[in-house]
């Protein structure tokens, strides 16, 4: 009996040692801590010792953390650090110049961001220095597409020429390495056609995928070459896609603040009454809450104290001879799930299975966070916010928006 019960007793353990790493489990994946980094004035892929590399940052914290500070350092000497004092967004600025010791090495610089809560998170910025500019030429084909299908294959041969033999040629797509498209072996080692071929697989439709290819000849000068690839859908489908809209907080001069659903559109608040039948969604900032948010043209918080007669006249909302009224939901989804939606009937399934009740604002809205949507002629939509400016109400965020037609 007792042996049984020591069983029994074991057993239960077990299994509530289970739950609680599941539930451990599940605490650290609310708490990931993880940033976004917008480069102001793109950071240069390769200096001399002539030049100056000039750092204009943002970072902005991906859900609803919040940031304490962001330092910027290389080989871990801090060179500046920017105080974010508990705001979800931080600019920073630095200009560093390399010397001639430094001729031949990547620069490492590294950005250590730090939350509320006292986690970290850090990102590298890596600058490569040579001794003078590099005599390469890299030239794209007339013929390359900056389009094509996702069924349809990228496929072309890039003029390549140096002073110096050609120590490798590589393709990045999106910062990382196509390693099946590096080269090493050249029969002419100062020439190559370098064959450039790409597949789109099924996340990149309706995106504009950012490659560049890398030359580095044996003296280690190096030259990057950018390009873009825009891959569109090649079947039908019943929903409308609007990647990287840009939505204006009411201060806005800019982007404006209104959505169509249906069109994809963004309006201005100028004449915004009359186009009023047409706008299901509206995007203003918070000062309260230091966040910006999308809501229905019919929340009432809104008219009262953000699109009034007082700012706006005849185009406040309370003046609008039709208030849509859109219902919403925040839901959990990320990036790839959201890629990966194919059908209207998907889009309907993530509002109608969530068990979010549906109201008139989306409240604050950080990178990465989503929103299902009916609107007044009934169609679902779903909404990923991919970026925001810095915090104010002349700012703006810009979105993904799948819509069904």
């Amino acid at each position: 009996m007792r042996n049984k019960i020591s069983k029994i007793l074991i057993g239960f353990l077990a299994i509530a040692a289970v739950v609680a790493c599941k539930k451990d489990k599940a605490a650290q994946q609310v708490a990931a801590f993880s940033v976004k980094v917008t480069q102001k004035t793109t950071l240069p892929a390769v200096v001399t010792p002539a030049d100056e590399i000039t750092f204009d940052l943002n970072v902005a914290a991906n859900g609803e953390a919040k940031l304490t500070s962001v330092e910027l350092s290389l080989d871990g000497t801090g060179l500046t650090t920017a105080n974010a004092n508990g705001a979800a967004q931080v600019d920073l600025q630095h200009t560093y110049k390399p010397t001639t010791i430094q001729v031949g090495r990547s620069l490492i610089f590294r950005l250590t961001a730090t939350n509320s809560e006292g986690k970290t998170v850090e990102r590298d910025l890596v600058v490569y220095v040579q001794s003078a500019p590099a005599n390469i030429s890299v030239v794209l084909p007339a013929t390359a597409p900056t389009e094509i299908k996702d069924n349809e294959v990228a496929d072309f041969n890039i003029a390549v020429k140096s002073e110096n033999d050609i120590r490798y040629i590589k393709t990045f797509l999106n910062q990382t390495e196509i390693t099946t498209l590096s080269k090493t072996t050249f029969t002419n080692p100062k020439e190559d056609s370098y064959h450039f071929t790409y597949q789109p697989i099924v996340t990149d439709i309706d995106k504009t995928l950012e490659f560049y290819v890398e030359v580095m000849d044996v003296l280690g000068n190096l030259v990057r070459q950018p390009f873009t690839l825009t891959v569109k859908r090649s079947a039908v489908v019943d929903f409308n896609v609007y990647s990287n809209v840009v939505l204006g907080a009411q201060r806005s001069t800019g982007p404006g603040p209104f959505f169509n659903a249906a069109t994809g559109e963004v309006y201005v608040t100028t004449g915004a009454a009359a186009r009023s039948a047409s706008i299901d969604l509206v995007t203003f900032y918070s000062g309260s809450t230091n966040s910006y948010n999308i809501t229905s043209p019919t929340l009432a918080t809104v008219s009262a104290n953000i699109y009034t007669v007082a700012l706006y006249g005849a185009d406040a909302l309370d003046n609008w001879p039709t208030r849509n009224r859109t219902l919403i939901k925040k839901i959990t989804l990320s990036q790839n799930e959201f890629d990966l939606i194919g059908s209207s009937a998907d889009i309907q399934n993530l509002y109608t299975s969530s068990s979010v009740v549906a109201g008139e604002t989306s409240a604050g809205m950080a990178n990465g966070n989503v929103i299902v949507f009916l609107t007044a002629s009934n169609k679902y939509g779903v909404l990923l916010l991919k970026a925001r400016s810095a915090n104010a109400n002349t700012g703006n965020v810009t979105v993904d928006v799948k819509v069904q037609k």
